[in-house]
């Protein structure tokens, strides 16, 4: 379980720490990438994609981590550093494909249904009359060339008249003489210049072409038909053709785009096709009568788009920085823009490594950025930590809760405060100031108890603690049989104390060894061996007194925690049952009174702490009470962190207590300013009472007022212990007062008690030194009394001798405890003649 618990320490600490780095390194981060994030914003929007404060954490880490990818990569080439910078930004990057698959089918779906079938089709067949009158007016003017006589240097000197009537003539006799299979006029023109061609490739003059025909071959013009028939064959399954063909069909037309854009890159395997920039230069091609269909000219004017769309320049003309469609009415006239992020993150690396060289001088810069770019995963990574150690914590309590039986001891019913072994120390540096060492009594209810000692020896150090305003470095407090003291922050102060000690001891054990091996040189090895093994066994105890210590500060903690617990659980009995008593004797509206007021002590009780039935008067009653409040907000303070809310009812409590301690209404709206010192006392006191606490610690309530308001205010004191029950922890120098209000008291010397009996024992049997010293110091108002009193000066070397004989606290006789050793016991025992 304690490592368990050092544990949870431990990953509570780095939790907290990476908590912390992570605040400075946010500052950081949005102290100088604001410009970064207002560029990177716009192209988040132009995606349609999240700009909120997760993306921006997001962006951060990116941001910073890219200008890390910068820095480090200063030596390499432009490019790779570009590079580099973009694939930190992956989702932007990997947004492109999605946002041009969304932008091409938005504008394939467009076009397809901007398109009106018939007219498409009627625009195909013009298309294919043009063609055949393009080929034709083509062939004759090659057949025109042939005949056609040359000048001086090769010029045409003379136009010759065309050979078409003849060779219009010469079809209609020969498709009269051969049917179909002198073919098409158009197939019978390509046919023949096909063959003249081929003629003129071979060696063989032509130049008229009336001759020509006239020995027109009719088995080769077969052959060379058929292979144009193939050839058109070939060519009717060009892109034209084929979409003209499944508009007809009514066949599936973004499966055509899908088809041809598949067989685009499956053909130039090599490059990669933005499928927008395809979608967009294929709908415009299919409606371009200069288009011939093949896919080589459709590969070069998807590239020539591409390369425009590509380029910064080309991507704000070719695709507005917009997400498309923008608007139904662009949509509907065919607007389509795609924001183009590939040239965007070009541009924006080429500012990040502008940026990274500006700053990489610095050489701190780095851990900054690298900071930057993690600092969400130490935001979760410290979160975690923290949460971690909480559940943790939770475990290490539960099984503890476990092992305990209750939190708390077995107390004596008339015992309200019980101190065991109350150590409270303080460190500076390696210098340890024992302000309570080892302290125990108890206080029974209704009591008086009263701490004396001179100015400095821990007495209010022990009240402070028992309240918890400190925590005890070690020993317990139990409160109605309840331990409200934990020593988990005492615990290193604790440890570093023994461990001062064990080296104190050490030092002065070597330098003893040192003087007997001078003395004793024979009998040095012997000395060393017992040396070492003393030592050894020192170490071993300090390792046990360390380990319990932590047990005991986790069990104390525990308990601690579950006292709460217990008492709330008993509180809320209380005023049940208080309240179930009440009702059975009320009735209409004075019923309605007593459910609202048990409404809100339930409230109370559901977050009430078992301190609160603990309060403290201090001394000084200026420096304890806000000058800047009323009176009315200094007493009603208490109540309201307890979380009651009802205003009358703190009115009639405030007044109730003042009443109480001897003010009026009327000065609940004065400032503390306004009242004498007695009178500001009276407000400490009431702001301690208004809880209706079983116990009050007076912190030497009286040594700031003059002697007769002393008198008031203890007359107040036992006047409020009579009417509301309390009991009192009377801390105090003047012993004369102490002896009067107390019922018992206990002396305190240099963080000891020394001597803790009755009042009147005390002052008729006291037993240590310097108890008498204290009581000799007493003055009396008879001059000849004071003539011959004798003062009794403690000087604890001289009158104690403890270098083997420790003390501890006896009880010497029922209820009169002595700090002494045995020796000493013997001594005070014959001195009382026991």
């Amino acid at each position: 379980m304690k490592t368990t618990k050092r544990a949870a320490f431990i990953l509570r600490v780095i939790g907290w720490v990476l908590i912390g780095i992570a605040i400075a390194s946010s500052i950081y981060v949005i102290s100088t990438s604001g410009a970064a994030w207002s560029s990177m914003r716009t192209a988040l929007k132009a995606c349609d994609l999240d700009t909120s404060v997760i993306a921006r954490a997001r962006f951060d880490g990116e941001y910073y981590a890219a200008l890390t990818s910068a820095a480090n990569n200063k030596n390499r080439s432009e490019n790779e550093r570009v590079s580099g910078v973009i694939s930190c930004f992956s989702e932007l990057q990997n947004e492109q494909e999605k946002l041009t698959e969304n932008t091409a089918d938005a504008y394939i779906a467009w076009f397809l249904n901007g398109l009106d079938a018939d007219e498409y089709l009627a625009f195909y067949e013009s298309r294919e009359s043009s063609e055949e009158t393009r080929i034709i007016r083509d062939a004759f003017e090659y057949l025109d060339k042939l005949g056609a006589p040359s000048g001086k240097g090769g010029k045409l000197a003379l136009m010759a008249a065309s050979c078409e009537p003849d060779v219009q003539a010469f079809y209609e006799a020969f498709a009269a003489r051969r049917g179909e299979a002198a073919g098409e006029y158009v197939e019978f023109v390509e046919t023949l210049v096909n063959m003249i061609r081929e003629d003129i490739d071979a060696g063989v003059a032509v130049s008229d072409v009336k001759q020509y025909l006239s020995a027109l071959d009719d088995t080769r013009f077969d052959a060379a038909l058929a292979a144009l028939r193939e050839q058109e064959r070939e060519a009717s399954e060009d892109l034209i053709d084929t979409f003209a063909r499944q508009l007809a069909e009514k066949g599936d037309l973004k499966a055509f785009f899908q088809e041809t854009y598949e067989a685009l890159t499956a053909r130039y395997p090599g490059e990669s096709f933005n499928r927008f920039v395809f979608a967009k230069t294929l709908g415009g091609l299919l409606r371009d009568g200069a288009f011939d269909g093949s896919m080589n000219s459709l590969v070069k004017a998807v590239r020539t788009a591409q390369e425009a769309w590509n380029t910064p320049a080309g991507a704000t003309t070719f695709a507005a920085l917009t997400i498309v469609p923008s608007s139904e009415a662009d949509a509907a006239a065919g607007k389509f823009t795609l924001f183009n992020i590939g040239a965007y993150m070009k541009s924006f690396a080429g500012l990040v490594i502008k940026t990274s060289d500006q700053s990489n001088s610095i050489g701190a810069v780095k851990i900054l950025w690298w900071l930057g770019a993690n600092v969400l995963l130490l935001w979760v990574c410290g979160i975690v930590l923290i949460i971690a150690a909480k559940v943790l914590d939770k475990v290490v309590t539960r099984v503890t809760m476990n092992r305990l039986e209750h939190a708390g001891i077995e107390e004596e019913d008339d015992v309200l405060l019980r101190v065991n072994h109350l150590k409270q120390y303080f460190r500076s540096g390696d210098y340890i100031n024992k302000a309570v060492d080892d302290v125990s009594f108890y206080i029974k209810k209704g009591e008086v108890f009263g701490l004396v000692g001179e100015s400095g020896c821990g007495k209010t150090t022990t009240g402070r603690t028992i309240i918890n305003l400190y925590d005890p470095t070690e020993g317990d407090v139990y409160f109605q049989g309840l331990r409200i003291s934990s020593t988990q922050n005492g615990l290193p102060v604790l440890i570093r104390s023994l461990r001062n000690e064990y080296n104190e001891k050490k030092r002065l054990m070597e330098a003893e060894l040192k003087e007997q091996c001078l003395r004793e040189p024979a009998r040095k090895a012997e000395l060393t061996a017992k040396h070492k093994a003393t030592l050894a066994q020192m170490r071993q105890e300090m390792s046990q007194k360390i380990s319990q210590a932590r047990t005991n500060a986790l069990e104390s903690s525990v308990e601690k925690s579950k006292c709460t617990e217990k008492y709330r659980e008993k509180r809320k009995a209380e005023l049940t049952a208080q309240y179930e008593a009440d009702m059975k004797n009320l009735s209409g509206e004075e019923a309605a009174q007593r459910k609202a007021r048990y409404e809100i002590d339930m409230k109370v009780a559901a977050s009430d702490n078992i301190m609160t039935k603990m309060q403290m008067i201090f001394q000084d009653p200026i420096a304890s009470i806000n000058p800047r409040m009323t009176v009315r907000e200094i007493i009603a303070e208490g109540l309201k962190i307890r979380g009651i809310k009802d205003e009358k009812y703190i009115d009639q409590k405030v007044y109730e207590v003042l009443d109480l301690v001897g003010l009026v209404r009327e000065h609940a709206a004065r400032y503390p300013h306004e009242f004498s010192g007695g009178q500001r006392q009276r407000i400490g006191i009431a702001r301690a009472i208004v809880l209706e606490p079983d116990l009050i610690i007076a912190d030497e309530p009286i040594s700031a007022l003059d002697v007769s308001i002393q008198a008031q205010v203890i007359n107040l004191l036992n006047d409020l212990r009579n009417k509301m029950g309390l009991t009192i922890m009377f801390i105090a120098h003047n012993l004369s007062v102490v002896k009067y209000f107390s019922d018992r008291i206990g002396v305190m010397y240099y963080g000891k008690l020394v001597e803790l009996t009755t009042a009147d024992e005390l002052f008729e049997h006291p037993l240590h030194p310097y108890t008498k010293s204290l009581l000799s110091a007493i003055p009396y108002p008879d001059p000849h009394h004071e003539k011959h009193r004798k003062r009794i000066e403690y000087n604890p070397r001289k009158v104690h001798d403890y270098s083997v004989d420790k003390p501890s606290l006896h009880e010497i006789k029922p209820g009169h405890f002595i700090h002494c050793n045995e020796a000493e016991l013997e001594q005070y025992k014959k001195e009382l003649g026991i």
